[in-house]
């Protein structure tokens, strides 16, 4: 196994969480890996046999001896067992292991190494996906396994088993599979289809997955989401006229027009797309949100405000010429202190999600 992949299984036991010690389970396979032969068959075969009789107990232990000291004799052999068991992959997708963000992290990292990655996870969450589409899974991993694969890189080789999760009677599992076939199918026409769905979280992902899209009918697909009756797909069809660099809509006027609206969600919402976009132009309306009377909206408006602010910053400094360096004053003047936003906002907000 390359070092890479020892690294990243490595990285990958340092960050799990781990349950109490099990002293027999603990004994039997440091003695292993601190056996000086550590690369005989003998070896291997003890310590595959350790394995396959208790599993999880051997991941959790690989774990706690790993933590305590990693260079071991018999340390790559473990690793390399490891990688070849599905109780490493399935620890991807348990809660009780790692944090969400520390596991599509440590995914991102793993599917350069295992270009299926993706297609396991799907198929780990839900073991059997009949043809109706009804996926049986074990509740918390599935909607996991969909969250980490949701955040990987699009790819067509998931279309058949998201096309049957398309069909399952969750709607979150729905609406997820709707995002993830609109970004790997890429086709416009099919997201135009899904406009049609009676369920709204089907119709805001499906035009959300599409936001990265150059196909020449897209903008189609924006201007008549842009016209639904729910918010979050009127706002996800602007937010995808404005990557695609359509100017045939005013974008500012539609956005402001929907922040008029007497829902504080509804308001949040436009609050984040205006942050979204980064455009100074939509400052003016931002100041008066950061007035409304509910706090989210408040919150939103804030964020925007601050990221539009940080864009300007950015493209000032890339268009200013560099220029030759002055003699150093005799003494520095004082910091500039912080703008009073940024300064109150000690904790970025986690944006509004225009699609649950």
């Amino acid at each position: 196994m390359e070092m890479p992949v020892q690294e990243l299984i490595a990285d990958f036991l340092q960050a799990a969480s781990v349950n109490v010690a099990n002293a027999d389970v603990d004994a039997g396979l440091q003695r292993l890996i601190d056996d000086a032969e550590a690369g005989s068959a003998v070896l291997k075969r003890d310590m595959r046999r350790l394995l396959e009789k208790d599993p999880a107990g051997f991941l959790q232990s690989a774990c706690r001896i790993l933590k305590v000291r990693s260079e071991r004799p018999g340390m790559a052999s473990m690793l390399d067992l490891l990688w070849s068991s599905p109780i490493l992959l399935g620890s991807l997708s348990d809660p009780s292991m790692l944090p969400l963000a520390a596991a599509i992290g440590f995914a991102k990292r793993w599917i350069t190494f295992d270009p299926m990655l993706d297609i396991k996870l799907l198929s780990l969450g839900f073991p059997s996906v009949e043809a109706d589409g009804e996926g049986v899974g074990d509740g918390m991993g599935s909607k996991r396994a969909l969250e980490i694969v949701c955040e990987m890189p699009p790819n067509r080789h998931l279309l058949q088993p998201l096309a049957r999760l398309l069909r399952s009677p969750n709607p979150f599992v729905r609406s997820k599979a709707a995002l993830m076939y609109a970004r790997a199918s890429d086709n416009p026409e099919w997201v135009m289809k899904m406009l049609t769905d009676p369920d709204v979280r089907i119709r805001a992902n499906a035009v959300e997955g599409l936001w990265e899209t150059k196909a020449e009918n897209a903008a189609a697909v924006f201007k008549e989401a842009a016209l639904n009756t729910d918010h979050r797909v009127q706002i996800n069809g602007l937010l995808g006229l404005h990557y695609l660099g359509d100017t045939s809509v005013d974008l500012r006027a539609a956005l402001e027009k929907i922040a008029t609206s007497p829902s504080p969600v509804v308001r949040a919402a436009v609050a984040f797309a205006m942050g979204r976009i980064m455009n100074a132009s939509y400052v003016p309306a931002l100041e008066g949100l950061l007035k409304d009377e509910d706090q989210q909206v408040r919150r939103q408006a804030l964020q925007a405000l601050i990221s539009i602010r940080r864009q300007n910053r950015k493209e000032s400094a890339e268009s200013t010429p560099s220029l030759p360096a002055d003699p150093p004053a005799a003494e520095p003047p004082p910091a500039e202190p912080p703008p009073a936003a940024e300064a109150a906002a000690t904790k970025e907000p986690s944006p509004v999600e225009t699609a649950s």
